[in-house]
């Protein structure tokens, strides 16, 4: 398992992305990633990239606005 705060390196690396709310950390979705390895990195402009992106972000965009100079959220992935 690692963590980032990338959406694209999550997306790109992983099976499988854990989208958490902020502190306390809970899960607040599961999100199987379809690509077959190995990947390479014209995945990325593939539209289906484009939509998990844009799906994680929003699931980002939901939780409440964090105070100025908090950590952006972050994602597990496996």
């Amino acid at each position: 398992m690692l963590i980032t705060h990338s959406v694209d390196e999550a997306i790109y690396l992983s099976s499988r992305i854990i989208v958490v709310t902020a502190r306390p950390a809970r899960i607040k979705q599961i999100i199987d990633i379809k690509f077959a390895y190995p990947r390479h990195e014209a995945i990325q402009e593939l539209p289906e990239f484009g939509e998990l992106r844009k799906t994680i972000r929003e699931l980002v965009d939901e939780r409440i606005p964090s105070p100025a100079g908090a950590n952006p959220p972050a994602f597990l992935f496996e």
